[in-house]
């Protein structure tokens, strides 16, 4: 009978052993399966996230590529403007023109030269005398003329040029800046017109008048 007994509750706890040992695999089993099922399930999240990144990213990219573009032809685009601009206004320089203000003008009582160029939006004068052999002064300055034929100015700069014994520029000097005067175009008569220079600085242009 004993054994019997003993028999019994052996029996009884191997079969609650099996029981529980599969109760742990299945609950071990369910646990992997869940941790699967979690990782799978971020995965799936993250991939779709990554790729939107990465098409922002491109995206970002081309555009800022496209700004740098545009910027580049754009500036290129003001420099031809600039360059066009420069080339149209040197091409007003021409002392052949028709222009009644512009050319190439003689002191008829010394050695001074004047040369009027039209530079689109005024004059350019230089006037120049013959010192000596080794001496040169200029004068340089711009200006427009008004509705009396009078060019006021009070930027003119005067230089003495010094030359050497082969007639090349030794040395360059300046005398003074911002000079103020005025030239104007002058009629001695009906048919004798031509240039009278005043210059407030040292007098200059006293008795001078330029004929072409």
């Amino acid at each position: 009978m004993k054994k019997r007994l003993f028999c019994v509750l052996m029996m009884t706890m191997l079969l609650c052993g099996c029981g529980e040992e599969e109760t742990h695999q299945k609950q071990k089993h369910s646990s992997t399966a869940a941790t699967t099922a979690a990782a799978a399930a971020e995965e799936a999240t993250t991939a779709p996230q990554e790729a939107a990144e990465s098409v922002t990213t491109a995206a970002d990219t081309a555009a800022a590529e496209n700004t740098d573009t545009e910027t580049a032809t754009a500036a290129d685009q003001s420099a031809e403007t600039t360059d066009a601009a420069y080339e149209s206004a040197g091409s007003h320089v021409n002392l052949d023109t028709n222009d009644l203000f512009a050319g190439q003008f003689f002191d008829e009582n010394s050695d001074l030269t004047m040369v009027l160029d039209n530079i689109g939006n005024g004059y350019k004068v230089n006037i120049s005398c013959k010192v000596s052999d080794t001496q040169i002064d200029h004068w340089y300055l711009t200006g427009q003329f008004d509705g009396r034929a009078v060019l006021h100015y009070n930027n003119c700069s005067k230089y003495i040029v010094t030359l050497d014994e082969n007639g090349m520029t030794s040395s360059t000097d300046t005398v003074y800046t911002n000079g103020t005067g005025y030239i104007a175009i002058s009629e001695r008569g009906a048919d004798d017109t031509g240039y009278v220079w005043s210059d407030d600085v040292d007098n200059a242009g006293s008795g001078a008048f330029f004929k072409k």
